[in-house]
């Protein structure tokens, strides 16, 4: 959490009780109790009112069960973000991500453990990658993730560490857990921010549809024959 509130709002309170100080020389030639007692008053109250505006900015932007960023802050922040690449003459990659047969995990193990695995999930992404990458949660099971000054080959490292971790979360919890991950890249794939989204959505749909073809195929060849 920012302290963005709790410094900036003190700090204006300090600025206006120098101003009264200021004004109790320059009438009265002096400065009476009452001025003191103001300055301690504006600094708690600025600092009370800060710590409200940071915990409310705070839960805005950040999804409470995982931590990640809010899909209204990747939507405010990604513009600003295309912008910067486009100035800097650099590539962004985005990241669609969804966890597979999560309806699974929560009829079978419950709404407790499905909660846990994306609460994991979303801190396993954290630790694949560092600033200025941040992770939002898009809806339900979905996950966003947005890579600044990230090439193509630079996304398929970040995917190959994804999937490296993810073994060692899935013996973590017993259970076999599975991500179909869709990539695109800016300016490569789209210049604007929905198609650069809805590219990398349809990525994971095939990835997704993919796995589940190849999973039914398995059934096929392993069935008995009768």
């Amino acid at each position: 959490m920012k302290y963005t509130g709790r410094i900036g709002l003190p700090i204006l309170a300090f600025i206006s009780w120098m101003f009264l100080i200021f004004y109790s020389n320059l009438a009265y030639g002096n400065i009476d109790n009452i001025y003191i007692a103001c300055a301690i008053l504006y600094i708690t109250f600025g600092w009370f009112l800060g710590k409200n505006y940071d915990i409310a900015k705070f839960y805005s932007e950040k999804d409470f069960l995982t931590q990640s960023y809010t899909r209204r802050y990747a939507l405010n922040t990604l513009p600003k973000l295309l912008a910067k690449m486009d100035q800097k003459k650099k590539q962004l990659s985005l990241f669609v991500v969804d966890v597979d047969r999560f309806k699974q995990i929560n009829d079978k193990y419950g709404h407790n453990m499905g909660d846990n695995v994306l609460k994991s999930i979303a801190a396993l992404f954290k630790g694949c990658t560092k600033k200025p990458v941040f992770v939002t949660r898009w809806g339900g099971d979905e996950f966003l993730i947005v890579a600044p000054y990230t090439n193509k080959m630079d996304a398929y490292t970040i995917q190959s560490k994804i999937e490296a971790q993810l073994l060692e979360l899935s013996m973590k919890f017993n259970l076999e857990l599975s991500l179909s991950i869709g990539a695109s890249v800016y300016p490569n794939d789209a210049l604007e921010i929905d198609e650069l989204i809805t590219i990398a959505d349809k990525n994971m749909y095939v990835i997704k549809h993919e796995k589940s073809y190849q999973q039914k195929s398995e059934l096929v060849t392993t069935a008995p024959i009768r």
